[in-house]
């Protein structure tokens, strides 16, 4: 084995290490959601006050997002990884004093922070270790094992629905300091890097990301409302319990441990524009037929299907923008792209929630599952050139960084 492979295969083992942590991670985020997502909608009955506890959990990212995006570019990757995972332990330590609703909001808004920046770390220590022949099979084992640690989650949080709360503040406490000794890899130290790009050439390329930013944004929004209205359609429409709840909740990642299995088979038609925009409408199909299904099973099924689709989409997408992106700027540049791709979902998940006080909230389903199927045509429009018009951009701002550099005196 040559020195070359030899070190692609130290890079790659580094990266499954920092995914298995990553993924631990996850699994925290959603036995908290599905737990105290479900026992709200019980002790409230209510859609709006259970529906708040997705929307801060994705809204926290907001607030940090910035920052982060620049520490990510000029710091050590794998240091912002193991703090982030040891700080998260501790909050969710503040269930054992309170497990009141209003703590319940301030853990998820906490929570949600520290689980963003550990999640964007290894996003950028995945394009910082990985190189580029591997892009494709690294994002399509990140997708396939993001579900896989969602549905644990949901499954561990639907069995600890059933026992003493200690048990839940126990298993979330221990589940981020497992993930601190996944992450103890030695990562690229980046505090004595020189910026190629800077703020300007940094602002250049994001430019160029707006309309798919904007894509990002409506997709992931429409895609919440399975969290915010899940809880409601099983509990007050379909009478389910607990665990018709979970199958339900469960049925979407399982859809894409399913699909995750076929994406290397279908590796050449997966990152295509029109795949992608092609997809968009089935999915949307899919979200009118649960919206509007009354048999617990059948949408259990449909939540399977659409599972399937989405690691297509999913794939497709993040293949195409880690390609395009160069490793100098993703750091800020992935911060803002999930700004819009995560800031969506709460926006939707508190417009879902005030939409329900008024509108029969599968009907507010309904009308998502019929703006997937209608954002299809721009969206083959926006990708079509977007990898193209990054590297150009890139390309520019590196020979103007270079050419100024020269321009200095010594």
């Amino acid at each position: 084995m040559s020195n070359e492979n030899i070190h692609d295969y130290n890079q790659w083992n580094k990266f499954l290490k920092y995914l298995m942590g990553r993924n631990i991670i996850r699994v925290a985020y959603f036995i908290f959601n599905i737990f105290f997502v479900w026992r709200t909608i019980v002790a409230y009955n209510s859609v709006f006050l259970a529906g708040l506890i997705p929307a801060f959990s994705l809204l926290g990212y907001l607030i940090i997002v910035i920052p982060e995006g620049h520490i990510l570019d000029r710091h050590n990757r794998g240091t912002v990884f193991r703090i982030s995972s040891l700080l998260l332990a501790f909050t969710y330590l503040i269930l054992v004093y309170s497990d009141s609703l209003a703590i319940v909001y301030l853990v998820a808004l906490v929570s949600s922070i520290l689980s963003s920046i550990n999640s964007d770390a290894f996003n950028t220590i995945l394009k910082e270790t990985v190189n580029e022949e591997k892009i494709q099979s690294a994002v399509s084992l990140s997708q396939g094992t993001n579900a896989v640690s969602e549905l644990s989650g949901i499954i561990a949080g639907g069995i600890l629905l059933y026992l003493p709360f200690e048990f839940l503040a126990i298993t979330l406490f221990s589940l981020p300091v497992i993930s601190l000794l996944f992450g103890l890899g030695k990562t690229l130290n980046r505090s004595g890097m020189v910026d190629k790009y800077g703020f300007r050439g940094a602002y250049r390329i994001i430019l160029v990301l707006v309309p798919f930013l904007m894509l990002s944004l409506l997709l992931n929004g429409l895609f919440i409302s399975l969290d915010v209205f899940g809880s409601g359609l099983i509990h007050i429409i379909l009478h389910g319990t607990p665990f018709d709840y979970s199958l339900f909740i469960a049925g979407f990642p399982f859809g894409i441990i399913v699909g995750s299995l076929f994406t290397g088979k279908l590796s050449g038609v997966i990152a295509k524009t029109g795949t992608i925009s092609i997809l968009l409408v089935p999915m949307g199909i899919v979200l009118l037929f649960i919206a509007l299904s009354r048999i617990i099973y059948l949408d259990i099924a449909l939540g399977i299907l659409l599972g399937v689709i989405v690691i297509f989409i999913n794939i497709g997408l993040q293949t195409i923008f880690m390609k395009a992106i160069p490793d100098g700027v993703m750091g800020r540049v992935n911060s803002l792209v999930t700004i819009f791709s995560i800031g969506g979902s709460p926006l939707m998940a508190a417009l879902f929630s005030i939409l329900s006080n008024y509108f029969y909230f599968p009907y507010i389903m309904a009308a998502a599952g019929i703006c997937a199927v209608v954002v299809s045509l721009p969206a083959f429009r926006i990708l079509k050139n977007l990898p193209e018009k990054v590297s150009d951009i890139a390309r520019l701002v590196e020979s103007e960084g270079e050419s100024n550099l020269i321009q200095q005196p010594s």
